[in-house]
């Protein structure tokens, strides 16, 4: 009977003071939202997010993130129209580039029965300059999809990194912070920097030449085009590499000195105040453990914002890559040798800047959750 009486007072109790709990948790997030000024971030971001997030509000996606009811179907739906579209804009350059080259194999055709080579000569050129037209559009278009992109993510960056910080040095990952922050924008921002100012104009370099050494039997460039595409390769091999390897190190180092920092200053706390030592420690805990919750939604919405970012460029190189490498294929039958490996070299130039693409997207991702994971790792030596 003694026990009854118990568990029916422990469920009154947990009536009447959870939902004030929840609702303490909640007014404490609303405030720390307002504090770290994190609707103005959410302002700021929607510069970035393009057409993305064109009927989205990030807003209501931060506030699933918190309450931890994310709803993936929308952005999984909206990722599947934009590869809908880029594969039928694929298409139509690809049904372009093989109408020029059935076109210019009937008239060669013609011609070599005519037995005039200058005639044929003058074909060829008229084709080569109809499908370099459609490339160079092509290519303009990706180029500049690619500068605008690294500028979004470093920009985006820059916003994010600072309110992210702010949220970790508000739950005690005051080392981690210190080391963490300048390390990954010195390096976004000089990696970014290098991408922009270096492997751009040499993709640049290769497609032209590419194109020109196709002109004529003459022109022999085919060795420099090569090692211009391996070093870049190599290149953003080493930059990953070097990124991840410093971010990683400095973080766990840093992320254990918090933890144990933040450990001996609550036990010192429980000990050294009379009385309500214990529920001070305890209360300190509750309102750390809701800057966590913020700071992990913030990070969410950052790394929502970061694929938004880049999801259109990567989805429309990929399908380029593709195309242009179905089209040499299916055209080397037809098609004149040099016109193949035109298509060919262009596949891989877009596939070069793929992985400039996708260099871009994993070292701002590593960066955003390695700098989430290290404070949580932090709160867990507590």
């Amino acid at each position: 009977m003694k026990i009854q009486k118990k568990i029916i007072l422990i469920i009154i109790i947990a009536i009447i003071f959870i939902p004030k709990t929840v609702k303490a948790e909640d007014n404490t997030i609303e405030t720390q939202k307002e504090t770290f000024g994190i609707n103005s971030f959410i302002e700021n971001s929607k510069q970035y997010t393009g057409e993305f997030f064109a009927d989205a509000d990030i807003s209501e996606i931060l506030n699933s993130a918190i309450s931890g009811k994310v709803d993936n179907s929308k952005i999984y739906k909206k990722i599947l129209n934009i590869l809908g579209t880029e594969v039928q804009t694929g298409i139509k350059s690809l049904l372009s580039i093989l109408a020029i080259i059935i076109i210019h194999s009937i008239l060669k055709s013609i011609s070599e029965s005519l037995e005039n080579d200058s005639i044929s000569k003058l074909i060829y050129y008229v084709q080569y300059i109809a499908i370099v037209t459609i490339i160079m559009s092509n290519f303009s278009d990706v180029i500049n999809l690619v500068k605008q992109t690294s500028n979004n993510l470093i920009g985006f960056m820059n916003t994010l990194i600072p309110v992210l910080v702010s949220l970790m040095l508000y739950t005690g990952s005051i080392t981690t912070t210190s080391i963490l922050e300048p390390i990954i924008l010195f390096l976004i921002n000089f990696i970014g920097n290098l991408i922009q100012n270096i492997l751009i104009p040499i993709i640049l370099i290769i497609a032209s030449i590419s194109i020109i050494s196709k002109i004529s039997d003459q022109v022999q460039v085919a060795k420099l085009s090569k090692f211009l595409k391996s070093s870049t390769l190599w290149f953003l091999g080493i930059i990953l590499t070097i990124f991840v390897g410093i971010v990683s190190l400095e973080g766990t180092l840093a992320s254990s000195v918090d933890g144990i920092t933040a450990k001996t200053a609550k036990s010192i706390v429980s000990s050294a105040v009379p009385v309500v030592g214990k529920i001070l420690g305890d209360v300190v805990d509750s309102v750390l453990g809701c800057g966590i919750i913020l700071k992990n939604a913030v990070g969410f919405v950052g790394v929502v914002i970061i694929i938004s970012i880049c999801i259109v460029p990567i989805l429309k190189l990929s399908v380029l890559t593709i195309s242009y490498k179905l089209v040499a294929s299916i055209s080397e039958v037809i098609a004149d040798a040099k016109i193949v490996k035109l298509l060919d070299e262009m596949g891989d130039i877009f596939k070069i800047l793929l992985g400039i693409l996708f260099t871009i997207f994993f070292m701002v991702i590593i960066g955003t959750t390695l700098l989430i994971k290290m404070s949580n790792t932090g709160m867990m030596y507590r």
